[in-house]
């Protein structure tokens, strides 16, 4: 289930052995933010650890991509799907969206797609084709949230906001300018769900580097004593992997 909808006297019980997956976000005198997080408040298993950090890395692999001006989200959509797809995983929705600011939370004309249906069926759909061929340049507020649902289980996914930035390169080969994501959501990943040894050293720098943001970012509004918990807490979410 992607989207999962409490029904009265129908709805699930969150308890400390299940996965909690939490879709937010909100509107703003600077934009909007469409905000995913998946959260284990207890001991998740090797399979819920193992799927999780697939998500991740395909998260994580879109976020530090760079690629030419003009690159459409057809070509973007296998970094976050490559590392579910060596699993025999695979999501079944888009990986990335626009967001309108004080308009439609999912806006085009852009978006990162495609590789949850064959190709002929990309070409039969005006829509898939509008969308998905886009192309991408400086300026774009897209997501990225590749996800992976276990049906009647659990669902894990991880979205953030991103930025399209210029980015600096050792070379400039071609006319095109080279561009880069700007990665603007400020929320820890719950370290809970990572396995560690699935990672690569670039993966690891990259999360620790990001955790490290965050804590930075955030620490010095949680001054006051009534904030100690929280900050507290923060700290822990975001000290290195493997400390």
């Amino acid at each position: 289930v992607i989207h999962y909808r409490p029904e009265p006297g129908s709805c699930s019980k969150l308890d400390r052995g299940q996965i909690f997956l939490i879709d937010t976000g909100g509107q703003y005198k600077d934009g909007t933010t469409d905000i995913t997080r998946t959260v284990h408040f207890g001991s998740p298993t090797p399979e819920q650890r193992r799927l999780f950090t697939r998500v991740l890395q395909g998260h994580a692999g879109l976020a530090r991509a760079v690629f030419p001006e003009g690159t459409p989200g057809l070509m973007l959509d296998a970094l976050a799907r490559q590392p579910l797809w060596q699993d025999g995983l695979n999501y079944g929705h888009g990986t990335g969206h626009g967001m309108g600011a004080y308009m439609n939370v999912h806006e085009g004309p852009f978006g990162i797609g495609g590789g949850s249906v064959p190709g002929n069926t990309i070409l039969g759909s005006e829509r898939m084709k509008r969308v998905y061929l886009t192309p991408f340049v400086a300026g774009n507020f897209v997501s990225d949230e590749p996800g992976c649902y276990k049906d009647g289980e659990f669902g894990i996914r991880i979205e953030s906001d991103l930025v399209v930035v210029p980015a600096e390169t050792p070379f400039s080969m071609g006319s095109r300018p080279f561009l880069k994501f700007e990665y603007l959501t400020l929320v820890p990943f719950c370290r809970a769900l990572i396995d560690v040894a699935l990672l690569n050293p670039v993966e690891v720098e990259w999360v620790d580097a990001y955790h490290e943001k965050v804590w930075q970012s955030l620490e010095s509004s949680l001054s006051q004593a009534k904030d100690a918990r929280v900050r507290a807490w923060l700290r822990r979410a975001t000290r290195p992997l493997g400390k």
